[in-house]
């Protein structure tokens, strides 16, 4: 069997907001029914999936947070 990379990338545009762009399908979906993402993932004419962050949530080092009330 081969192996296969699964990957995923933010990018953070000027106007703020925030893409997910990653190759497996099964992981945005879950992220979208986990309220992470704030539109279904569309695939890309390069194969990946695209979606933007919602804005409850942030990508850190510590990977993905919930943002706090208090800020």
């Amino acid at each position: 069997m081969a192996e296969v990379a699964k990957t995923f990338q933010i990018v953070e545009f000027n106007n703020g907001t925030i893409r997910v762009l990653s190759t497996d399908k099964r992981q945005m979906a879950r992220w979208y029914a986990l309220d992470y993402l704030q539109d279904k993932a569309q695939k890309t004419s390069q194969g990946a999936y695209v979606a933007l962050l919602s804005p409850a949530f942030y990508f850190s080092a510590g990977f993905r947070k919930k943002k706090s009330n208090s800020t």
